[in-house]
């Protein structure tokens, strides 16, 4: 960092303070100290300072004086004087869900798979199976807000049973998920009076009492920045709650995704879809991007990929969107469509719920996360629980006494159409 300061004199006078500085605080690798020279991680705070004093100090032996805020609008500083990485939340020690919930309050169903009323996103359990299906066919199933609190209904009632193994998501109508609709913003507006139906200023009309208490705060989450802030943040959970539930979820591609419908697809742990289906990502004609989504559709087909989807907005038809990895298999038609889930239910039932669950948790816990002592600790202590669980003593027994364990006699009912 000295010698863009000082030029080539000021680098051998870095140098030499350096050696100086060892003698008032040794550290790793410092010349004199009799170790070999070893890539420091990054100190406390208090270590740092002091490390960082005895430069200073032994710089200004040599007539070279440093102010303390020498570095100030250079974008490289030297790792010492960073925060200690071991400051930063691992996602195994405070859950993103828990870190969600601590932001945002936890998710709580309104409703029950016994009294549901929410229609465009329907939602039936049978033994061992859940099928969502998003249900506003004449709107190519766009995601507005009755779409949304039916489906974060749907994630709550999932992540508390263990009972089911599968989750289906698919749609009703020519179309899987049109991603997010336009039209749900301005119709907010009008409940609210800001506009009249037609779309335009509703002019000096002032809504009554009724209509303000009923609105206002659907306006406010569609129109204060504090609201769309909020609204995103809801948005983006659900994405990641889906995707981290604790059942194998397989999205049945009745028709095309777009937007939105393609973060579902990617959220999903397998993706089944008729030939005839096309995905697109066309955000960048609207001026805006794919942003929610993008954690999601970036690990599953790859940064490279990703680029082309984002970027060009093309169309990308069912056998490229498989050599990219975001769909698993491709049938003529949704009359395919339960044979394959049954042949996935098939494979589920010879797994061990809580096994399943727990690898799922693993792999999003260990994503894009670098070696280190915290990650090692933490996938060693993720095996010792699963490998002192009860599921493991029951699959032992069941292999030394050549029976089938407990988990495979449950039934997964799979609708024939």
């Amino acid at each position: 960092k000295f010698g863009s300061v000082l030029g080539v004199r000021g680098a051998c006078l870095h140098e030499a303070a350096m050696a100086a500085a060892a003698a008032l605080v040794p550290f790793a690798g410092a010349a004199g100290s009799g170790r070999p020279p070893t890539r420091m991680r990054p100190l406390p705070s208090g270590q740092a300072e002091a490390d960082f004093k005895a430069e200073q100090a032994g710089l200004s032996a040599y007539g070279v004086e440093l102010t303390d805020n020498h570095l100030d609008g250079y974008s490289y500083k030297p790792d010492r004087l960073k925060a200690d990485d071991r400051q930063n939340i691992k996602p195994w020690e405070v859950s993103l869900s828990q870190q969600m919930d601590n932001m945002l309050g936890p998710i709580v169903p309104r409703q029950t798979p016994e009294n549901w009323t929410h229609t465009d996103f329907l939602f039936e359990v049978r033994d061992g199976i859940a099928y969502c299906t998003m249900n506003r066919p004449a709107a190519n199933n766009a995601m507005n807000d009755s779409f949304s609190a039916g489906w974060r209904d749907a994630i709550a009632i999932l992540k508390s049973r263990p009972d089911i193994r599968i989750a289906v998501l698919t749609g009703n109508g020519r179309m899987f998920c049109a991603g997010g609709d336009p039209k749900s913003f301005q119709a907010a507006q009008a409940a609210a009076g800001a506009i009249s139906q037609g779309g335009q200023d509703a002019g000096p009309t002032v809504p009554d009492g009724a209509m303000i208490a009923g609105a206002a705060h659907t306006l406010e989450l569609t129109s204060s920045t504090r609201g769309k802030d909020a609204m995103a943040a809801n948005m983006a959970r659900d994405f990641f709650e889906w995707a981290s539930l604790p059942q194998f979820t397989v999205a049945l591609l009745n028709g095309s995704a777009m937007g939105g419908g393609v973060g579902l697809v990617c959220c999903c742990d397998m993706a089944v879809a008729v030939k005839t289906a096309h995905v697109t990502l066309s955000e960048v004609k609207l001026g805006v991007i794919p942003a929610m989504i993008s954690p999601y559709v970036i690990r599953t087909i790859g940064a490279a990929n990703a680029k082309k989807l984002f970027v060009t907005a093309e169309n990308c038809s069912m056998p490229q969107a498989k050599e990219y990895g975001m769909i698993q298999r491709i049938v003529n038609d949704a009359s395919e469509f339960p044979a394959v889930v049954k042949e996935i239910a098939q494979k589920i039932r010879a797994c061990a719920p809580g096994a399943v669950s727990l690898a799922k948790r693993t792999i999003v816990n260990c994503l894009n996360q670098p070696m280190s002592a915290s990650l090692m600790n933490y996938t060693a202590d993720a095996y010792v629980k699963s490998r002192k669980g009860e599921e493991c003593e029951e699959g032992m027994k069941a292999v030394a006494n050549k029976t089938k364990p407990p988990w495979f006699e449950s039934i997964i009912d799979v609708k024939e159409t």
